[in-house]
C-alpha cells in the first residue's frame, strides 16, 4: 500500500497525521466497497444484492464513497501509525476528509501516544523525605493480649448483677412523654452491648447490675431527637476470658516455650507492623517527591479514562453505589492524577536505565521466601508455579530496583514517633 504521511507533533502528547492516497492504489478498495453496498441494496425490479453496475453508481455513489470512506480510512490510518512507528492512547479523530470517486483520498488523523518524560540525571540529595521510626509501647501489647483472650472467651449466662461489657437481649418500646407506650415503635430482643453505642453514659449507668426480668428507661438520640425507650431484659451474658497461662499459650502457638516468650512475638509481630508501615509511607513520600521534582504531563484522554475507570469501580462497590459521580471524581482526582505520573515516571526509568528482573532472581527471592518459611514450603512452591504470580512478583521486583534508586538519591531525614501519638492523632 502506498501511501504518503506527514507526521506533525502538535504538543509533547498530541500528533496529527496527513494521510493520502492515489486512486490507482486504493480503487480495489473501492471497489470492494462498491460489492457491499449493492449486496446490501434492493430496489423494484431486481433482487436484493443483484442491482446493476450503471443503476448502483449513478443513484447510489455517495453511498459507495460513504462506506469506502468508513471502511477504509481506519486502515489506512493503522497502516500509517505503523509506518511513523507511533502507539496512540485514544481513538483518533479523523477529520478533513477528502475524496470522490477516481480521485484520490486525503485526510487528517489526530490522537494522543503517552509523552516521553525527561527524567532528571540522578544524584544525591536530590529530594529531602522523612521517615518515621515508629516506638510502640507495652500498653499496645497489653491490648492485643486481651483482644486474643477476649476472642477466645467462653459465654456465660448471668441471671443478676449485669457488668460492663455485659451483652443483653432486650425488647425496646418507645414511649412518649407521659409513659405510654407509642404503637408500631417496638424492636424485639435487640441485642447491645453495655458500654458501646447507644448504652454509653448515662444509658451505661442505667443497665449496669441489673437482672434478667428487669425494665429500665433509657434515652437515645436519634435524627428525630432524643427518644425514651422501656428495655425489658430478656437475657444477660457475659464473655469469660481463658487464664493466661502456658497451657492456653500453647493452644494458641504450639511453637512458644512460655507467656514470657508469647509476649515477646506479640512485641516484636506489632514492632514489624509498625516498621512495614513505616516503609510504605517512606516510599509514598518519596514517590510524591520525585513526581514533583519531574511534574510529568498527562495526556487529557488517559487521565479521563483511568478516572472513568476509578468511578465505575466505585459505584459497583456496596460503598459508593449511592455517591454522586461528580463527588467521586473530585475525591479521586488528585490520587488519579499522582498514579499516573508515578506509572509514567516508573516506566521511563525502567527503559532509560535498562532495568529488567532475570529469573535467577526470581529464583533467590522464592528460595529465601521458602528458608524464611519452612512450614508453608509446598504452598510458596505451587503458589509460584502460576505464570501470573511470577509476573506480579518480577512486577514487584522491578519495583524496589526503582524505588532503591530514588532513595539511594534522597536525603533522608529520620523522625521518630510514638505510637501512641500516632493513635492520639487518629482518634481527633
Amino acid at each position: 500500500m502506498n501511501l504518503k504521511v506527514k507526521s506533525k507533533k502538535i504538543n509533547d502528547f498530541t500528533y496529527e497525521l496527513s494521510i493520502s492516497a492515489a486512486w490507482k492504489d486504493i480503487k480495489s478498495d473501492f471497489e470492494s466497497s462498491k460489492k457491499k453496498v449493492a449486496k446490501e441494496t434492493k430496489i423494484s425490479g431486481f433482487r436484493k444484492g443483484k442491482i446493476p453496475e450503471n443503476i448502483l453508481m449513478s443513484q447510489y455513489l455517495p453511498n459507495v464513497e460513504l462506506a469506502f470512506i468508513q471502511d477504509f480510512c481506519e486502515k489506512y490510518y493503522i497502516l500509517s501509525l505503523q509506518k511513523e512507528k507511533l502507539n496512540p492512547i485514544n481513538q483518533a479523530n479523523l477529520k478533513d476528509i477528502d475524496f470522490s470517486y477516481e480521485n484520490d483520498l486525503s485526510f487528517k488523523a489526530e490522537f494522543e501516544i503517552e509523552p516521553k518524560i525527561s527524567l532528571p540525571k540522578f544524584k544525591k540529595d536530590m529530594v529531602s523525605v522523612e521517615k518515621v521510626n515508629f516506638i510502640s509501647n507495652d500498653k499496645e501489647v497489653e491490648d492485643t493480649i486481651n483482644n486474643i483472650l477476649m476472642s477466645q472467651s467462653e459465654i456465660k449466662k448471668i441471671d443478676k448483677g449485669s457488668e460492663d461489657g455485659d451483652f443483653m437481649l432486650a425488647d425496646f418500646q418507645e414511649i412518649d412523654s407521659s409513659g405510654l407506650p407509642i404503637i408500631g415503635q417496638k424492636t424485639e430482643k435487640k441485642f447491645i452491648s453495655i458500654g458501646q453505642e447507644p448504652i454509653t453514659g448515662a444509658n451505661k449507668e442505667i443497665l449496669l447490675n441489673k437482672n434478667v426480668g428487669d425494665e429500665v428507661r433509657v434515652s437515645i438520640d436519634s435524627e428525630n431527637g432524643n427518644k425514651i425507650f422501656k428495655v425489658s431484659i430478656h437475657s444477660i451474658e457475659r464473655r469469660i476470658p481463658p487464664k493466661l497461662d502456658e497451657d492456653f499459650v500453647k493452644k494458641v502457638d504450639p511453637n512458644c516455650d512460655g507467656v514470657d516468650q508469647w509476649k515477646t512475638n506479640i512485641k516484636e509481630s506489632i514492632q514489624k507492623e509498625y516498621e512495614k508501615k513505616s516503609e510504605e509511607m517512606f516510599n509514598s513520600g518519596i514517590i510524591d517527591q520525585f513526581i514533583k521534582m519531574v511534574n510529568p504531563i498527562l495526556p487529557p484522554s488517559m487521565f479521563d479514562s483511568y478516572l472513568e475507570n476509578i468511578v465505575n469501580e466505585v459505584k459497583a462497590s456496596p460503598q459508593g453505589s449511592n455517591l454522586e459521580e461528580n463527588t467521586i471524581r473530585e475525591q479521586y482526582k488528585t490520587f488519579a492524577e499522582n498514579n499516573l505520573k508515578w506509572f509514567l515516571m516508573r516506566k521511563t526509568i525502567i527503559q532509560d536505565l535498562k532495568f529488567e528482573i532475570k529469573n535467577d532472581e526470581i529464583e533467590t527471592f522464592i528460595s529465601d521466601a521458602i528458608k524464611n518459611n519452612q512450614d508453608q514450603k509446598a504452598e510458596i512452591e505451587r503458589f509460584y508455579k502460576k505464570e501470573s504470580n511470577r509476573n506480579k512478583l518480577s512486577d514487584d521486583l522491578l519495583d524496589s530496583k526503582v524505588l532503591d534508586l530514588l532513595k539511594d538519591n534522597s536525603k533522608i531525614v529520620e523522625k521518630d514517633m510514638e505510637t501512641s501519638d500516632l493513635h492520639h492523632h487518629h482518634n481527633h
